[in-house]
Parts: C-alpha cells; sequence; structure tokens
C-alpha cells in the first residue's frame, strides 16, 4: 500500500510540472483512477500548488483570462468547475469522517483570529477546533475535504503574498479564471430554481470535538455567525416541523452553509491596517505581509455578485419547510449587518476616483433585493428589462428588509453626500454615479417606507426608552445598537439638518452642469474647426476624444445626468421651488479653461504622434502663460511603448526583425552609413542615424545609480509600418488602384518606384540641404515645445 501512495505521489509530482492542459488533463486520469487510500496523500499537495499559499501564486487563477488564455481557461473550468474533478476527488474523500486536513490559524480573517485569541469559537468553527496539548491556542483548524477546498479557494482572494506588489488595474482583472469558478460556486451551491445541490451525497456525520463555547457576553451575539439553527444541522434531530430525520436534511445544507458562511468572513471582512493585533495567533502570522486596506476591482465585483445571489436564493424561498429553504429564510438576517459594514468601511477607505462606482454598485445592489425577484421584468424576448428591474411592484412586502436594513440606506447616503460634493461631477462617470443613487432614491414606495420606518426615530422616545406606536422602533434600535453601539447618535434622513446640507449640494450640482454645458459647447465649437489631416487621422485611429480620456459622447450625457439628479433631490426631500432658486450660480471658469488646456494637450500630442523623430509626450505644466510642455523619451527609440496610433502586435514583430537583421549585419550597415560618396548618401535615407540613450540615476537598495549614456550604432527600423496612418494609406492607395481598374500588384510596384526617386532625390540634394540626421539627444533633461 505504501508502495501504491509513493507512486501516486511521484506521478502528481511530474503532473505538476506539466503545461496548465496537459496538467489538468493528467490529474483528472489520476483522480478517477487512483484509490481513496492514494487519494488522501495527493490531495493535500494538489491544493498547495494549485493555490501557491506562501509566496506563490499558485497556477495563475488571477490571471488567467478568457480573452488571452482560451485553453488554459477552459481546462481550469472544467478541472475545478463544481461537478468536475476536483470535487469528485473532495466527494470521494468525504466518506472518512476520521480524514482531516490542517487549515493553518494564521490564514483565517483578522476577525476570527482575534476571537479565537480571546478564546471565543464561533459556532460555525466549533467542530473544527483540534484540541492541542499545552497550547492555549491551536495552531490550525481541522477540515473536512470539501470545507479544505473552499477555505483555501477563499483565502487565495484575500491572500496577502498576492498583493505583493500592487500591480493591478481595477479596471482590467475582473474576468479572470478566479472569478468565473467563484460566480460557478455560487450559482451551483446556492440554487434558485430550488434544485437540489449536485451532485446528491451521502449523509455526512461531523465529528465535533467536546469542547464548549465560552461563556461570554457575546455568546448570544455570535450565534449569528452560523447560518442555520443547532437544531436543523444536529444529525440525528428531527425536524419539529416536518418530522424528516435531520440526518437526512444535512446533506441537503451543509455545503450551501459552508460556501456563504466561508465567503461571508473571507470576502466581507474590512480591517483597517492601524487595527491588525500585534501578537497574532501564532508566530507564522507575524511574517506575513500586511493587506492593504484598499481591495482589488476583482475584490469588490465578487462581493457584488455574493450579494446579488444572496437576494436571487432568498427570494427564491417557497415555504416547503425543508432544510434549503430554511437557509434562504434566514440567509439574510444572518448576514446583513456584516455587509453593511463592508460597504461603509469601503467607502470610507476608497480614494476620489471613478473607480468608487465599483463599490456603489455592490452597495445599490445591497439595498434593492426587488431587482433580484425571479420573473420580474422578462419581455417577450426573454431578456431582462433594466427599466423594469428597478421598480417596486409590491412595497408590503420590502417593508420588513429596509427596516432590518435601515442604515444600509440612510447612514450610507449621509456618508455619500459629502463625497459626491468633493469628487469632480463635469466627468461623466463621477456623474452618472450621482445619477444611479438619485434615481434609487427617488422611488415613490422606497421613499415612503423609509419615512414610515424612520417615524420611531424621534429623539425623546429614544433617549428615554419610551416606546413609539411604530412597529419598527425596536428593530431600528437593535440594530443601531449592534452595528453602531450606544453612542452612536442616528440623524434621520429627512430631517432638516439633512435637507439643509441637501440644498448646499443642489448648488454644487447646478455649478456643474453649467460648466458642463459650456464646456461641451466649447468642445463642440473647436471639433468643428478642427482642420482635415487632423480629421483624417482620427479616422484611422477611431478616436474622437475630447480631453485625455472621454469622449465628446460620454460628455454630452453629462448636463442630462446632472440635471436629472437635481430634480430627483428635490423630490425625494420635498423641496418647494423657492427654497431652490439657483439664479446667481454660474459655471466654474477656471475649471472650464483646464479641461480645454487638457484638451489641447491631448491634441498636441496626437501631432506629435504624426511625427515620430522627436518621441515623447504632452503634460500639462502650469508655468506662468505655457500650459504644455514636451517631455521627451530618452531611452531607445525602438523600446519606447506602442503608441495610440500604432498596432501593438506588428511592432512587436517588427522589431524582432528588424533587431534580428542589425544583429547579424551589423558591421555593413554601418559601413554603408559611414561612406562618403553617393552610395552612402543613399544608404542614410534608409538606415537611422546612430543616437545617443540617456539612462537616468535610479533608486535601488543601495541608494541611487549613476545615470550613463549609451551610444547605439546605425540601425534598421520598420516601426512605421505599424502606424494605422501607413497602413491606412496603403489601403486607400489598394482601393484607389482597383477602382480605376489596376491591380494590386501594380500598386506596389508604383509604390515602390515612387519610394525610390523620393530617396534618390533626397541622397542627390543632401550636400546642399545640409540635413541632419544625427538624432543625438545631448542633454538628459527634458525638451520644451511653445
Amino acid at each position: 500500500m505504501t508502495a501504491s501512495i509513493d507512486v501516486a505521489t511521484v506521478r502528481v509530482q511530474a503532473y505538476l510540472n506539466l503545461p496548465l492542459v496537459n496538467r489538468c488533463r493528467e490529474l483528472a486520469i489520476l483522480i478517477e483512477q487512483s484509490s481513496t487510500t492514494e487519494l488522501q496523500h495527493v490531495f493535500p499537495v494538489l491544493i498547495d500548488s494549485l493555490f501557491g499559499v506562501a509566496d506563490n501564486v499558485g497556477w495563475g487563477l488571477h490571471s488567467i483570462n478568457l480573452k488571452r488564455n482560451p485553453q488554459e481557461y477552459e481546462a481550469l473550468c472544467n478541472f475545478l468547475g463544481p461537478l468536475g474533478p476536483i470535487f469528485s476527488l473532495c466527494y470521494k474523500l468525504l466518506p472518512d469522517c476520521f480524514l482531516k486536513y490542517n487549515f493553518a490559524v494564521s490564514y483565517l480573517p483578522a476577525k476570527i483570529r482575534s476571537m479565537l485569541e480571546e478564546g471565543i469559537i464561533p459556532p460555525f468553527y466549533s467542530d473544527k477546533i483540534r484540541d492541542e496539548q499545552n497550547a492555549r491556542l491551536p495552531s490550525a483548524l481541522a477540515m473536512n475535504p470539501f470545507e479544505y477546498y473552499i477555505f483555501h479557494f477563499a483565502y487565495h482572494l484575500t491572500n496577502a503574498w498576492l498583493q505583493q506588489p500592487q500591480q493591478e488595474n481595477v479596471w482590467a482583472n475582473w474576468e479572470t479564471i478566479y472569478v468565473q469558478l467563484a460566480h460557478n460556486y455560487l450559482y451551483h451551491f446556492l440554487p434558485r430554481d430550488n434544485s437540489p445541490v449536485l451532485p446528491i451525497i451521502g449523509p455526512y456525520v461531523k465529528k465535533t470535538p467536546p469542547r464548549k463555547l465560552m461563556q461570554s457576553p457575546e455568546s448570544k451575539r455570535l450565534q449569528t455567525t452560523r447560518l442555520l439553527r443547532t437544531s436543523i444541522l444536529s444529525p440525528g434531530s428531527t425536524s419539529p416541523t416536518s418530522g424528516v430525520p435531520q440526518q437526512q436534511c444535512l446533506p441537503q445544507v451543509w455545503r450551501s452553509e459552508t460556501v456563504v458562511q466561508v465567503f461571508l468572513d473571507f470576502w466581507l471582512e474590512y480591517t483597517e491596517e492601524e487595527q491588525f493585533s500585534p501578537n497574532l495567533v501564532t508566530a507564522s502570522a507575524s511574517s506575513l505581509p500586511r493587506k492593504h486596506s484598499i481591495h482589488s476591482g476583482e475584490h469588490i465585483r465578487l462581493v457584488r455578485a455574493f450579494i446579488k445571489t444572496l437576494h436571487e436564493f432568498a427570494n427564491s424561498a417557497t415555504g416547503d419547510r425543508s432544510a434549503m429553504d430554511e437557509l434562504k429564510r434566514v440567509i439574510l438576517p444572518s448576514v446583513q449587518g456584516k455587509i453593511y459594514l463592508f460597504l461603509k468601511k469601503a467607502i470610507h477607505h476608497w480614494p476620489l476616483d471613478s473607480s468608487f462606482r465599483l463599490i456603489l454598485e455592490a452597495w445599490l445592489s445591497f439595498i434593492q433585493p426587488w431587482r433580484y425577484m425571479p420573473g420580474v421584468g422578462y419581455i417577450e424576448e426573454g431578456k431582462l428589462e433594466e427599466e423594469e428591474k428597478g421598480k417596486i411592484y409590491d412595497s408590503a412586502k420590502w417593508v420588513s428588509f429596509v427596516a432590518n436594513n435601515l442604515l444600509a440606506y440612510t447612514a450610507i447616503f449621509q456618508q455619500l453626500l459629502p463625497r459626491f460634493m468633493r469628487i469632480d461631477l463635469v466627468a461623466p462617470k463621477n456623474a452618472l454615479m450621482l445619477f444611479r443613487v438619485t434615481k434609487v432614491f427617488s422611488q415613490s414606495c422606497l421613499t415612503e417606507i423609509l419615512s414610515e420606518v424612520e417615524s420611531c426615530m424621534d429623539d425623546v422616545a429614544l433617549s428615554r426608552g419610551r416606546l413609539s406606536s411604530n412597529q419598527w422602533t425596536a428593530i431600528v434600535r437593535q440594530q443601531i445598537l449592534e452595528l453602531e453601539g450606544p453612542l452612536y447618535q442616528y440623524i434621520p434622513i429627512f430631517s432638516v439638518t439633512m435637507k439643509n446640507q441637501v440644498l448646499s449640494f443642489l448648488y454644487t450640482v447646478r455649478q456643474a452642469q453649467l460648466t458642463a454645458i459650456s464646456l461641451l459647447e466649447a468642445l463642440e465649437k473647436r471639433r468643428s474647426g478642427r482642420k482635415l489631416l487632423l480629421s483624417i487621422w482620427r479616422f484611422f485611429n477611431g478616436e474622437d476624444y475630447s480631453s485625455d480620456d472621454v469622449s465628446l459622447e460620454e460628455r454630452r450625457r453629462v448636463p442630462a445626468f446632472l440635471s436629472f439628479a437635481q430634480e430627483r433631490l428635490i423630490y425625494i426631500f420635498r423641496m418647494e421651488e423657492e427654497e431652490f432658486l439657483p439664479a446667481n450660480v454660474v459655471a466654474d471658469q477656471e475649471y472650464h479653461d483646464t479641461i480645454l488646456s487638457t484638451s489641447f494637450c491631448h491634441q498636441s500630442q496626437v501631432d506629435s504622434n504624426l511625427d515620430s523623430s522627436r518621441p515623447g509626450v504632452f503634460v500639462p505644466i502650469q508655468d506662468g502663460k505655457q500650459n504644455c510642455r514636451y517631455v521627451e523619451y530618452l531611452g531607445d527609440p525602438e523600446l519606447q511603448p506602442v503608441r495610440s496610433n500604432e498596432i501593438a502586435f506588428l511592432v512587436r514583430v517588427l522589431y524582432q526583425l528588424c533587431n534580428y537583421l542589425n544583429k547579424k549585419y551589423q558591421n555593413e550597415l554601418v559601413t554603408a552609413y559611414s561612406r562618403n560618396d553617393f552610395l552612402g548618401r543613399l544608404a542614410r535615407q534608409v538606415i537611422k542615424p546612430p543616437t545617443t540613450v540617456v539612462s537616468l540615476p535610479k533608486r535601488g537598495p543601495n541608494g541611487f545609480t549613476s545615470g550613463c549614456e549609451t551610444r547605439i550604432a546605425p540601425r534598421l527600423s520598420f516601426r512605421v509600418i505599424a502606424t494605422y496612418h501607413f497602413l491606412g494609406s496603403i489601403l486607400l492607395g489598394v482601393l484607389f488602384f482597383s477602382i480605376v481598374g489596376y491591380g494590386t500588384t501594380l500598386f506596389f510596384g508604383f509604390f515602390f518606384f515612387s519610394w525610390l526617386v523620393y530617396i534618390l532625390a533626397h541622397a542627390t540634394c543632401e550636400p546642399w540641404l545640409r540635413l541632419d540626421n544625427t538624432a543625438t539627444r545631448r542633454s538628459p533633461y527634458p525638451l520644451s515645445r511653445n
């Protein structure tokens, strides 16, 4: 038996070194053919390699993308899918209730580690604690194979090692295989069609240690960390409602409960850096790098997907009194407090840029459960009408949810208002965010529900403990006490204080709207006066920008967004027309001029792209009347970043070709360039001149390195061929010759003849024109262009 185990382990180690597609295929065969005893030793090796727990990226789940890596993406989807080989392996090992794998406590969320450090064991973790001799705290949790995989998968998103260094683009890293797998797991283990979780497995007996929960004032509150009641999840007990032995109900729900609880604990933890405990549970935890308080875009998108799935799962309850239906009934009340705290802290720490819409979308998904009702708003073609999804059709159905999550509506709205007053509302993405928030809150049903629930929030009743006639008084008071503490001062959203803040904000919105209109008119006027050459250049580049990154089409929508936001805010807070008279509000002329100058910089950059002899970029500089300065690229011109008017893959291919030719024929190129006769002048029309590149001083571990200059010999360069301008001209020429009845071959012959005449004329006239083709960069300092 030992020999077969060793053979299986050796095979796994060999397969892990194969390319990813082959690796998945061979491991799937191994899992299918091996015995349970062999797989027990294979499983932890496979998980460690897959997720790269310590200072390792694993199989690259955060980088493999469907567009860039279609074969690897499909192979991982099949191998790690909820019905794939990896879960087949988990289910093969599951019947042995004594088979446990150790998950290090140092990998747990900081909140859970802190509770264990204080001797408080959350109910969900009570059957996973290992009793260790002479140890006050455990160093690892004992888990069955399914739990071991799910814990590692959830931790992979928050693994501090994978955050070093922070190089992720929050807008790009959201179509990875990890995101797809997370969606698949949520949809599979939280079914919305009342189907059972597949595959249907036999009863799983949990071996719960005799260790008891510590009796503390928090014990009652901590019971909410287990989604279902202990009686429902205890093997051998009987449901008081259905009379069905819970030994039969347990397989239906424990996997779903595990997925929800683990994702909730790992993904919705928001521990600020200064709140990390200096002495964590284990010594190994101190060696972990610190996590950043700003989460990645991938993380926030998965939080939103998690929230949406919870809503859909909860809204699909049928009342059939099954264990799965019980889970659907209690799932939102069990997790909504943690979701609120996560969103509140994330909003507080998120930077003032357009990426804020990631966390804003997650919040809007949480406060609109009616958007995720099955069968709401479907039109004949089967597509969900966006306008219909946001409507509340039965206000009585959602009053309880709003009351139980009042702070998520009112407190976060009050938190957002000062933020919107500080950001640039003329920017299209920011204007869209404000438009979406006001659109949600302006629903008549929602404002009525909020007013009804808030009617219990009078200061006298709360301060003196007097009972209110409103039925939601106890719910709201308990919610504030648990989430914000006894010292929290609640400010009603429809109070006079809030109304005055909104009134002040309306003037800001009105000024932004006038500025957006003025800016749009100026940009449209400039666009109409654009030169023909620039229009042709933009046609080939497919760009129509009004500034560095905002198109005119986007800017055209801004005034409408801001106008709608003003109307909705006035409606929400029931203001009278005389209360908001923006007659004295004018456009922000300074902002208007700044955007136009930035647009000028971009337009000048376009002009510079047409002349690649001085590669560089325009940047805005505040120095008197000069609005822009040209910063020249000092490195090898052939290695400068791909420009917006170039085809990336052609640039790389042509560079490789030129690099090969320049290395092979370096001596011949230098000799030809250095000749003083007519052939030398002819060669200088084709060969790039020698160039001096400057390496600036850089900071290193031992201080700054010294700068230096490097001389590059004469060389060939085909980079101009990779520009849209060149290829567009060729395409127009081919088109013209085809129309007039000549073939493509004749066009290229004519093109080559014209080019030859051009370089012969330049070579002949070189002594008289005195062209300086040395192109040497003499100064390491940026050059300026007025």
